[in-house]
């Protein structure tokens, strides 16, 4: 039997991460992650329409990152589907954008 569901996804793209197949150091601008370090959780996978993933892929860049979240877990497009994603890094850039800014105004 195939059930199908839709739940409401609220995501951003944070950080200044790139994902890259090669060297991170090549990266001009921004922090890159090599893809085979990342924890690709693929059951995870969810189908998105065009208009969906041009829109989350618009955002991400003029933001200029790879990297989405919902404020919990950490998302990327992978070919028209959402797919959670894992790695060290990710914390410290939700971190960062929650925290980063007001940190810099009281500690300078």
């Amino acid at each position: 039997m195939e059930i199908k569901t839709f739940n409401t996804m609220n995501l951003i793209p944070i950080g200044d991460i790139r994902f890259t197949f090669g060297n991170p150091n090549r990266i001009k601008k921004g922090k890159g992650i090599r893809v085979s370090d990342i924890h690709i959780m693929f059951e995870t996978d969810r189908m998105i329409d065009d208009k969906t993933e041009k829109a989350l892929m618009k955002l991400m860049k003029e933001k200029g990152s790879d990297l989405l979240t919902d404020g919990r877990d950490f998302y990327t497009t992978r070919g028209g589907k959402i797919t959670q994603i894992k790695h060290t890094q990710f914390e410290k850039e939700l971190e960062q954008e929650l925290y980063g800014s007001v940190h810099e105004l009281l500690y300078g």
